[in-house]
């Protein structure tokens, strides 16, 4: 935190200045930003201050480090090589952690330095397994941060690592989300795994893209009519470890859209919302409602708007002849498709949410992006290749090397001396 402290003002700073271009999904983003500024101060005053200052450091600080720190294809590379490594790192200590419930780096943070941390969570065990958070708030934070990460990782460094190198690479990233034993964190990765085989099976027979929108439209319509509840509450509940979070999270979906209906426009703030009384806790495990309870329907179009666009604009150059940035286009995609499907069953705030506008602005490189042409010392080098390879056309005859030592002075001989006095 005390990192964006001092990054975000110059980052603020230097996209005011023009240093990228802007595009549409920045300004519905801003828009999103002010009117969820807006709505805190209508209903909570008293945390104006402290809760913008907060947004700042997360969402405005991760969103503006992505779209001006990642600005070509070696940046984007060089931050998945990064987050996969810290990933693949963490496996150790969270699976010390999943068998002995004790989060030994908060612990250490906690006595041998003058810093605090985030307290240590008291989940239940889940499949025999206590639920690793490492280093984050809450274990599916963790399990996130993996799921985020596992696709680029292994369609993105796709010529750049081994195949066996991805695989055991991206099965330590899996093992990492595992272990945080978190529903929406599996259910990601899930999601971008049925994407991807669905892509590739829409790509024979036509556009892509545009084949799995249609085909997951009318997949969710019969499912929306065939279901009592929200089709996307009935799958996640069905795919969920535990029973009982799945109940709930039925009844705090049930409990919020009736809050969202009574104050659609500016939200509720940080406000009580009307549920029943046994339901003590106020979390709400699914990220677009709580947007909407608290800042309104606005701010949940406005940044859907800013996502959706953000998609169709990057991907709108797919399979112009750069192989490369078209894997990392549908990596980027399918992961955050991945997160936002998952955050209908778990709130992004914290670091997650730093991480998730992260990865969000640092795809805006890809819009418009073409195959590279070659440079001009690239071109004069390949110019001298081919030409080494084909006839040379000369007024002069080809010369041997055993004449080649004779012919400067046979020339002088035979050429006319040019003089400026007459004879």
């Amino acid at each position: 935190m005390a990192v964006m402290i001092c990054l975000v003002p110059l980052l603020v700073q230097r996209f005011f200045a023009g240093v990228v271009s802007w595009r549409l999904p920045d300004l519905l983003f801003l828009l999103c930003m002010f009117w969820q500024a807006l709505t805190i101060f209508l209903n909570n005053p008293e945390r104006f201050v402290a809760w913008t200052g907060q947004q700042a450091l997360l969402s405005l600080g991760g969103y503006f480090a992505g779209r001006l720190l990642v600005l070509n294809r070696d940046d984007f590379l060089a931050l998945i090589r990064f987050l996969a490594l810290a990933s693949m790192v963490s496996v150790p200590f969270a699976l010390y952690e999943a068998l002995s419930d004790n989060p030994i780096i908060l612990r250490i943070i906690t006595d041998f330095t003058p810093f605090d941390s985030f307290a240590p969570n008291d989940n239940e065990p889940r499949l025999g397994l206590y639920r690793a958070q490492f280093v984050f708030v809450h274990p599916i934070h963790y399990g996130l941060m993996s799921a985020l990460i596992l696709v680029p990782f292994f369609i993105g460094l796709r010529g750049h690592l081994s195949a066996a190198a991805r695989t055991i690479g991206a099965g330590l990233i899996g093992v990492a989300c595992f272990l945080s034993v978190s529903s929406g964190a599996v259910l990601s990765i899930l999601l971008q795994f049925l994407i991807f085989v669905g892509h590739r099976i829409a790509g024979i027979f036509g556009p892509a893209w545009k084949i799995l929108l249609i085909s997951g439209a009318l997949l969710y319509s019969v499912l929306e009519l065939a279901s009592t509840r929200s089709a996307f509450v009935a799958i996640s509940g069905r795919l969920a470890f535990n029973s009982q979070t799945a109940y709930y999270r039925t009844l705090i979906w049930e409990y919020g859209t009736q809050q969202v209906m009574r104050t659609p426009i500016f939200g509720n703030g940080e406000n009580y919302w009307p549920r029943p009384h046994w339901m003590i806790s106020s979390s709400v495990d699914n990220h677009w409602l709580l947007m909407a309870m608290v800042h309104g329907l606005p701010a949940l179009f406005l940044f859907a708007a800013s996502i959706i666009y953000a998609f169709f604009a990057v991907n709108r150059n797919t399979g112009q002849g750069d192989e490369e940035t078209d894997r990392l286009r549908l990596a980027w995609t399918m992961s955050l498709i991945g997160l936002c499907m998952s955050a209908s069953t778990v709130a992004i705030w914290g670091e997650i949410q730093l991480l998730f506008m992260l990865i969000f602005g640092a795809g805006f490189w890809m819009i418009g992006a073409m195959p590279a042409a070659p440079s001009d010392a690239d071109g004069a080098e390949a110019a001298s290749h081919q030409g080494r390879s084909r006839l040379r056309y000369t007024r002069f005859a080809p010369v041997t090397r055993g004449e080649a030592a004779r012919r400067p002075a046979e020339a002088a001989d035979r050429e006319p001396q040019y003089s400026r006095r007459t004879s």
